[in-house]
């Protein structure tokens, strides 16, 4: 049979997610002033600025959330998923996601494609597939949101150990899910199916502008104009950038690399073994190995630390280690070089030669398990 059909039929899951990019806040009514003896007390004061620090979440109660970002892209955020059975850490987990960001995380642009009102229930786990049901929603018609908060719910899911899959109900119902494509499917959503919602959708192509008429004479050449300044590929700046890992974390890194994109260069740490890494990346005033404090030389302007944790050492994971050129050259403009230091107490520590505090930002893949760091050229 075959498992997919294109977006436009009837019945689908789409019917019940709400088409919204923001977070849960009606749009409807025109905006009004609130009287300041209406405000509550300290809500109209300057808010605080955001403390880099890792979550406070115990490590062993931790889950990531997927939240969409200023640029539209899903980023992880850590949640209190409890100290239950995978079935009940799940559930907590999706309820966190169905409450959106908090007020901080909505002050750094971070939104939820999930409708206001929406309710995730965990209806079974088979083997590592969970059947999760949404209920509550207004129906609306699917579209590019509604694939979007799809990706949301399986990347949160699939971030928790034990979960490798999602099948999809609605109302108890079985249900169509939307893909990336726009295509149906009622198979299993894989975290890879919607890995293409962790970058930054392209821009849309400028408009086509038509030649002029032969017979009508050319304006005169316009002076040139300076030109605008040329916008960042993604939303990112130079604060510390952390994640717990979850709680049997015990990894290995199997391989490194170094690109150069359009507008950033990227590093890659690819992982295997038990459970998801964590990390802490930050810049220091100087490369310093985790176990000796001797200094480390790494080429460049800055040093950025990456530090992975929940790795284990290759011996206890049974997994070989990477074994490629270290230190590794950089291959654009803000990354010139990349150094492993070492594996110190269940973290492995790296340093990027940067030629100066880019913004950046940290984020992970599935299928095979990455952690992603991203330096912007510009900034």
């Amino acid at each position: 049979m075959n498992r997919l059909r294109r977006v436009g039929a009837a019945g689908t899951l789409g019917a019940v997610l709400t088409v919204t990019a923001s977070c849960g806040v009606p749009t409807g009514a025109e905006p009004s002033t609130i009287a300041p003896s209406d405000v509550p007390y300290g809500l109209a004061a300057p808010a605080p600025e955001a403390s880099a620090v890792p979550s406070s979440v115990p490590r062993d109660e931790a889950g990531w959330a997927y939240l969409v970002g200023p640029d539209q892209a899903l980023v992880p955020r850590a949640r209190d998923s409890g100290t239950g059975s995978t079935e009940e850490r799940l559930g907590a987990l999706l309820s966190a996601l169905a409450e959106g960001p908090t007020e901080p995380e909505q002050g750094r642009g971070l939104s939820t494609a999930l409708p206001r009102g929406v309710v995730l229930s965990v209806t079974s786990i088979d083997g590592a597939t969970a059947t999760i049901d949404l209920s509550g929603a207004a129906p609306l018609p699917s579209g590019v949101a509604s694939r979007r908060a799809v990706a949301q719910i399986v990347l949160t899911a699939t971030s928790l150990a034990g979960v490798e899959a999602v099948l999809l109900t609605t109302e108890g119902e079985p249900a169509e899910a939307p893909l990336p494509s726009g295509a149906l499917t009622d198979a299993p959503l894989l975290p890879a199916d919607y890995a293409v919602f962790l970058t930054p959708p392209p821009p849309p192509p400028p408009a086509a502008t038509p030649a002029p008429s032969p017979t009508v004479p050319r304006p005169p050449t316009a002076a040139p104009q300076p030109s605008a300044a040329v916008q960042p590929p993604f939303a990112a700046d130079t604060r510390p950038d952390t994640a717990e890992p979850s709680p049997d974390a015990a990894v290995t890194v199997t391989d490194v690399r170094v690109g150069r994109y359009e507008g950033f260069d990227r590093v890659v740490f690819e992982v295997d073994g038990v459970g998801l890494p964590g990390w802490d990346a930050r810049y220091v005033p100087e490369a310093r190995s985790a176990g000796s404090g001797s200094p480390v030389d790494v080429a460049g302007d800055a040093v950025l630390r990456l530090i992975l944790t929940g790795v284990g050492l290759p011996g206890d994971t049974g997994v070989p280690p990477y074994a490629g050129p270290d230190p590794l050259p950089g291959a654009g403009p803000a990354v010139r070089e990349v150094v492993l230091d070492t594996i110190f107490e269940g973290q492995m520590v790296s340093f990027f030669g940067t030629t100066g505090e880019h913004p950046f930002r940290v984020y992970r893949l599935q299928s095979p398990d990455r952690v992603v760091v991203e330096v912007l050229h510009q900034g």
